[in-house]
C-alpha cells in the first residue's frame, strides 16, 4: 500500500485501445492549459481516487480500479469494467514537484464508438483517438505533449499490432513500479530510474548502469543499457 501519510494523492488511469483504419489506436484526452498539473498535456482518461473509494476497497489496487472506472466515464462518457482493466504499471511523481500522484496504470480495450465521447470543455478541452505510431511521430515533432509516463506507455504499446495482441502482451508482463529522480546533466533536465547506478544517491554522471530519460531539445530520450539496468525496459515488451 501507498504511504498515506505523504502529500501524494492515489490516482488511477486507463489506456483505452481499440482497433483503427491506421492501425492500433488510444484515446489521448488535452488538459486544460490553465490547470496547475500538466496543463495543457495530452494524457489518458483517470483521475484521483476518492476517500471514500479507499474506505470500502479491499486493497488500493481495489479502490483504483474502481475510482479508474469513475473517472473515465466522467471525463469523456465512456463505460470500462473494473475486470477488463489490466494493471501493468505505477508511477508517482518526483520528490520536489508541486503535486505528487501515486497513479495505477491499467489498459483496456474499447466497447464504444468516438461519437459516444463527452468532454466536459473546463477540465479536458480536447480528446482524439489517434494510432500509436502516429502518437509517437506527433510528439518528436512538437505537435503533442506528452508527460514521461504517457510517452513510455505510448512507446510500449506502439510495438503491438492490434488492441487484442496489446492487452495479452500487457498482461503478460510483470507490473513496474516507478518513483523517477529529477536532476540536472549539462544543463538538461533528467528522470532517474531504479536501475540506473545514480539512481539512489540521485547523481546523473556516476558511471554504470543507465536507466532514464534525459530532456533534450529535440524532446525525451529514453535510455536502459541493458541487462545491467536489472529491471525490464519500459518502452519494449
Amino acid at each position: 500500500m501507498t504511504d498515506l501519510s505523504t502529500s501524494i494523492r492515489l490516482a488511477g488511469t486507463a489506456v483505452i485501445l481499440r482497433d483503427g483504419p491506421e492501425g492500433l489506436e488510444t484515446l489521448l484526452l488535452r488538459r486544460n492549459a490553465k490547470l496547475a498539473f500538466a496543463g495543457g498535456a495530452w494524457v489518458f482518461p483517470g483521475g484521483a481516487i476518492d476517500q471514500s473509494e479507499l474506505e470500502v476497497a479491499s486493497s488500493e489496487e481495489q479502490a483504483a480500479r474502481t475510482a479508474t472506472v469513475r473517472e473515465v466515464h466522467e471525463e469523456c462518457g465512456l463505460t470500462v469494467t473494473e475486470d477488463s482493466l489490466i494493471h501493468f504499471c505505477n508511477w508517482t511523481t518526483p520528490i520536489g514537484e508541486r503535486r505528487r500522484f501515486a497513479t495505477w496504470f491499467f489498459a483496456t480495450r474499447a466497447i464504444q464508438h468516438s461519437e459516444d465521447i463527452l468532454i466536459d470543455g473546463s477540465e479536458i478541452h480536447e480528446f482524439q483517438w489517434i494510432s500509436l505510431h502516429k502518437s509517437m511521430e506527433l510528439y518528436h515533432l512538437g505537435e503533442l505533449t506528452l508527460m514521461p509516463p504517457t510517452y513510455l506507455a505510448l512507446s510500449l504499446i506502439s510495438h503491438c499490432e492490434d488492441a487484442e495482441g496489446a492487452c495479452h502482451m500487457l498482461a503478460a508482463r510483470n507490473p513496474f513500479e516507478v518513483t523517477p529522480k529529477l536532476c540536472k546533466l549539462d544543463g538538461q533536465m533528467v528522470c532517474l530510474y531504479p536501475g540506473d547506478a545514480g539512481y539512489q544517491v540521485n547523481d546523473p554522471v556516476l558511471p554504470g548502469a543507465r536507466h532514464r530519460t534525459v530532456f533534450t531539445p529535440k524532446g525525451m530520450e529514453y535510455a536502459h543499457s541493458g541487462e545491467d539496468v536489472g529491471v525490464a525496459p519500459m518502452d519494449k515488451p
